[in-house]
C-alpha cells in the first residue's frame, strides 16, 4: 500500500522549486503582457502616419485614434478579470488573446481612418486581459521566488515599449504603417502558440474545488522541473456556489481596492504622459522623429523595473512605492523647468529617462502589490477593476485638446506622481500589514483556515472537465468529510 502525505499548496511548489516550467511560464505570460505597452508606441507613431494619409481629419477626430484605444480597454477591463475568474487562467488567456491578434491584424486592413479607429478601438477591448498572464505567474511559482517573477514579467512591458519604437525605426518610413501593424502583432501569435504549453493555475483549481486536477497539473508541471510529486495529495478547498464580484466591495478590501485604485489610475496617467509626451519632446517641426532619444528614454524602464526589483529584496514593496513615484515627479518637474527656459536636447533626454525609469518602477511595485492584497477567487476580478481605474488614467493622458502646451501636460502628470506618492505613503501608515497577504495566506491555508476567511461553503457541483476542455478532462476527487 503505497501511503500519500496531504500537503499545502506552498509545500507542493517548494517541492517543485524554480525551474523550466516556471521560465516558459514566464515567457509565454510576458508575449502576451507586451500588448499594452506595444499599444503605447503603435500609438504615437500610427497617429503621425494616418494623418499623413487622411490629412482631411481635423480637430477632435485627430484624437479618435488614441481614445478609442484607451477608452475600449475600460469596457475590457469590466469583464476579462471576471472571465479569468469564472472560466480560469488559461482558457481567458486564450480568448483574450486570439481576439487581440485577429483585430491587430484587421486594423492593417482599414480602408478609411473611421474603420482604423474602430479597428484599434477593438485592439484596446482585447488589451484588457492582460491582467490574466500576471495573475496565473504569481499564482503559480514559489512563494519565496513570487515577487522576483513578478517584477521580471514587467521587463516584456518594457521589451513591448522597445520593440515597437525599435521597429517603427526600422520599418515605418521604408514599409508603412501597415506593414508595421502586421509586425507589431507577432508577439501576440507566439503569445497564442504557447497556450499549447501553459497548465491552468493550481490555486485556482483548488480554490474551485477541482483536487483532482489541481493535484494532475501540480504533478505535470513538477515533471517538466524532473521533480516527482506522485507521492503527495492537496489540502482540500471548495465553494459552494461562484464567488460574486461584490465581494471585491468587502470591508476588509475595500480600503486597499480604493487606494490601489487611486495609484492606479494616476500612476498609468503619469507613465502614459510621460511616454506620449516623447512624440512631442523629440519630434523637430518638421515632423521629423529622432528615433534614437525615444529609444534612449523608453530604455529607463529597464533601469526603473531592475532597481524595484532589487530594492524590493531588502525593502518592501509597499515602502518602495512612494519613492519611485516621487522619482518621476521630479522628473516631469525637471522636463517642464527645461523646456520652459529653452529646449536643451540632451538635458530633455535624460529627464525623460528618469521621468520613464520612476513611472515605470512606481507602476510595476502597483502590479505586484495587486494580486498579493485579494483572495484567489476574486484576484483577477479585482485586478482588472483596478486597471480599468488605470485605464481611466490611461485615457486621461491622451485627451488633451491638440493644442494644449507641453508646460501644462508636463505640470498635470507631475502633480499624479505627487499624489501617488502620498497615497502610497499613507498606505503605508494606515493600511493593515496583512494587506497585502492574501496571496501567501492561500499558499499556505490549511482546509479549515480557507474556510474560516470564505463567505460561502461548499456544496455539490459539476465537474470542471464538463466545460474545461480534452487536456483536463479528468475526474475529480472525492469529496473529504
Amino acid at each position: 500500500m503505497v501511503l500519500t502525505e496531504e500537503k499545502s499548496l506552498a509545500e507542493a511548489f517548494d517541492a517543485i522549486g524554480f525551474g523550466f516550467f516556471q521560465v516558459r511560464l514566464l515567457i509565454i505570460a510576458g508575449l502576451g503582457f507586451m500588448a499594452d505597452s506595444i499599444e503605447v508606441g503603435v500609438v504615437t507613431f500610427l497617429e503621425q502616419k494616418a494623418l499623413q494619409e487622411w490629412p482631411e481629419v481635423q480637430g477632435w477626430s485627430k484624437n479618435a485614434l488614441s481614445m478609442s484605444v484607451f477608452g475600449t480597454k475600460l469596457l475590457g477591463s469590466c469583464f476579462w478579470g471576471s472571465l479569468s475568474d469564472h472560466l480560469g487562467r488559461r482558457r481567458a488567456f486564450l480568448l483574450a488573446n486570439v481576439f487581440l491578434l485577429t483585430t491587430g491584424c484587421l486594423s492593417a486592413l482599414a480602408p478609411s481612418y473611421v474603420w482604423l479607429v474602430v479597428a484599434r478601438g477593438l485592439v484596446g477591448l482585447a488589451i484588457g486581459g492582460i491582467v490574466i498572464p500576471f495573475d496565473n505567474l504569481a499564482e503559480s511559482v514559489p512563494e519565496k521566488y513570487s515577487g522576483s517573477v513578478c517584477y521580471a514579467i514587467e521587463y516584456f512591458w518594457t521589451l513591448g515599449s522597445l520593440y515597437s519604437n525599435g521597429l517603427a525605426a526600422l520599418v515605418l518610413e521604408p514599409l508603412g504603417w501597415r506593414i508595421y501593424l502586421l509586425l507589431t502583432a507577432l508577439p501576440i501569435l507566439l503569445a497564442c502558440l504557447g497556450y499549447f504549453f501553459l497548465e491552468e493555475s493550481p490555486m485556482w483549481l483548488l480554490d474551485r474545488g477541482f483536487d483532482e486536477e489541481a493535484l494532475e497539473v501540480l504533478r505535470r508541471i513538477g515533471a517538466v522541473n524532473g521533480k516527482d510529486l506522485s507521492q503527495m495529495t492537496l489540502v482540500s478547498y471548495a465553494r459552494e456556489v461562484d464567488p460574486s464580484c461584490k465581494e471585491v466591495l468587502a470591508p476588509e478590501l475595500r480600503r486597499p481596492l480604493w487606494s490601489l485604485g487611486i495609484i492606479w489610475c494616476l500612476g498609468l496617467f503619469g507613465y502614459y504622459g510621460a511616454a506620449l509626451a516623447n512624440g512631442l519632446l523629440f519630434t523637430s517641426a518638421s515632423g521629423t522623429v529622432d528615433y534614437g532619444e525615444t529609444l534612449f528614454t523608453s530604455s529607463g524602464e529597464i533601469v526603473g523595473i531592475t532597481c524595484a526589483m532589487l530594492a524590493s529584496w531588502y525593502v518592501s514593496s509597499a515602502v518602495l512605492q512612494p519613492w519611485l513615484y516621487l522619482v518621476s515627479c521630479l522628473a516631469c518637474l525637471g522636463i517642464l523647468a527645461v523646456h520652459s527656459a529653452g529646449s536643451n536636447v540632451t538635458v530633455l533626454g535624460l529627464l525623460a529617462f528618469l521621468a520613464r525609469c520612476g513611472s515605470m518602477g512606481g507602476v510595476s511595485v502597483t502590479w505586484v502589490l495587486t494580486p498579493a492584497a485579494f483572495p484567489t477567487h476574486i484576484r483577477s476580478t479585482a485586478h482588472s477593476v483596478l486597471y480599468l481605474a488605470g485605464s481611466v488614467g490611461a485615457l486621461l493622458a491622451t485627451a488633451w485638446p491638440s493644442s494644449t502646451s507641453l508646460v501644462v501636460m508636463m505640470a498635470a502628470y507631475a502633480g499624479a506622481n505627487l499624489i501617488c506618492t502620498a497615497v502610497a505613503q499613507w498606505q503605508i501608515q494606515r493600511l493593515a500589514e496583512r494587506s497585502f497577504d492574501s496571496l501567501v495566506s492561500d499558499l499556505h491555508a490549511s482546509d479549515v483556515e480557507r474556510r474560516a476567511r470564505s463567505s460561502l461553503g461548499r456544496e455539490s457541483r459539476a465537474s470542471y472537465s464538463t466545460w474545461a476542455g480534452p487536456s483536463m478532462s479528468r475526474p475529480s476527487l472525492p469529496e473529504r468529510q
